[in-house]
């Protein structure tokens, strides 16, 4: 996407400096990236996926020094939690290969009523006819994007990627690392941009079937209202307690409490949002 010529900057949290840039999408790139995944008709057998999958897990191993870089250098996350991110993401990316190989289909026998006969109906899972459209946040560059892809393939589908502004570099990383894997290009498109320039057009196309998006409360409820009659996957934030019982190390509790709440800048949606102290020891 050449975003009619005009880039977005990437910077790194910590002190401004350029990381780099990304096309800005307009609606009209939008539509012809959704036009052409839709018109796509994916035929990967199960071994095929099972195949990609796994070579992504071997790929994104081997490049993980490549992918820290890159998430500390856009985040701000620092080495040691960028680390854990990429092998986080290696094990979705396993867990996803193995997920393909299950036969997802159901038999149900017709001969359980008094009029049933015997009989039985065989059911298959299908890919979706429209496209998939995925939102991602900026606090896991890499892990939430491979949470969105993975099962996206391992199920066959096409998928339009719209990263966080903030961190799009990681994505458009992975984006090339599936391609060396062997996915075809129709299955996948990073699309790079402003959500208050491109966003109307991924939620209200009559080409997209899904919508999946990790975010805030305010902005999963503006993608409801405007997703009607589309299938939505929404992860919203958390409301998430420490409970802290009478018997409890408190010296234990504390640090725990610290460094739940505030771990990646508390910019997670299970971060530690309340306390609930026993009364003996509140």
């Amino acid at each position: 996407m050449d975003g009619a010529g005009e880039r977005l900057e990437v910077r790194f949290p910590y002190n401004g400096a350029l990381v780099g840039t990304v096309p800005l999408a307009q609606p009209e790139e939008v539509h012809s990236a959704l036009a052409q995944a839709y018109a796509y008709r994916p035929t990967l057998t199960r071994h095929q996926r099972h195949t990609i999958l796994s070579t992504a897990r071997d790929l994104l191993i081997a490049r993980t020094a490549a992918f820290v870089h890159s998430i500390v250098s856009e985040s701000g996350l620092c080495v040691r939690d960028a680390s854990y991110e990429v092998g986080r993401a290696a094990e979705v990316l396993r867990a996803a290969a193995h997920q393909v190989l299950i036969d997802d289909g159901d038999i149900y026998a017709c001969d359980i009523t008094e009029r049933g006969q015997q009989r039985r109906v065989y059911t298959q899972r299908d890919p979706l006819l429209g496209v998939i459209v995925a939102i991602t946040p900026f606090n896991h560059p890499l892990n939430q994007v491979v949470h969105k892809i993975a099962p996206s393939i391992a199920t066959n589908n096409r998928m339009l990627l719209k990263p966080s502004e903030k961190t799009p570099l990681t994505a458009l990383l992975f984006a090339d690392l599936l391609t060396d894997a062997g996915l075809p290009g129709p299955m996948l498109t990073v699309i790079t941009g402003k959500p208050e320039v491109i966003a109307d057009v991924l939620l209200t196309s009559a080409q997209v079937d899904l919508v999946t998006f990790t975010g805030s409360v305010a902005a999963g409820k503006q993608i409801a209202e405007r997703c009607v009659y589309k299938r939505q996957v929404l992860e919203l934030g958390g409301n998430d307690p420490m409970i802290v019982m009478e018997d409890a190390d408190l010296d234990e509790a504390v640090s725990l409490a610290v460094a739940g709440a505030y771990r990646n800048s508390g910019q997670r949606c299970t971060a530690i949002k309340r306390l609930l102290v026993h009364r003996q020891v509140a």
